[in-house]
């Protein structure tokens, strides 16, 4: 019986890494804690692009966090505030931009996190 538990917990995991990962994963990096010492931390938000969709995938609930996706020329094309009651949230954006290099920036209580990709071919 501990066997089919450790077995439907696993492919429980595996299937929700599966749900947000659809897409190529945009590398965020910056500092992400609030210096306090706690035994439960929220985890980075993971970003992912597949065509002009965007991702930011929540695993933890989380208040207020900034997203702020800026061109090449720094110029804004999207900024919102979002929220998650529970875990396990993603928050889709559909870009309809040019083809270019982009930088997301993600900001919160936590700390900054910041990743560039591309739209519409290699650049």
């Amino acid at each position: 019986m501990k066997n089919y538990y450790c077995f439907a917990v696993l492919f429980a995991f595996l299937f929700s890494v599966h749900v947000y990962a659809d897409g190529e994963n945009i590398p965020v990096e910056g500092k992400w804690e609030d210096g306090r010492v706690r035994s439960f931390a929220p985890e980075r938000p993971v970003v992912s692009i597949n065509g002009n969709v965007l991702s930011v995938y929540l695993a933890d609930a989380l208040n207020n966090l900034a997203i702020i996706i800026a061109d090449s020329n720094g110029s804004i094309v999207y900024q919102d505030y979002i929220s998650s009651n529970g875990s396990g949230y993603i928050h889709t954006i559909d870009l309809n931009c040019q083809p270019g290099c982009y930088t997301i920036m993600i900001t919160h209580s936590l700390g900054c996190l910041s990743g560039s990709f591309s739209m519409g071919g290699i650049y």
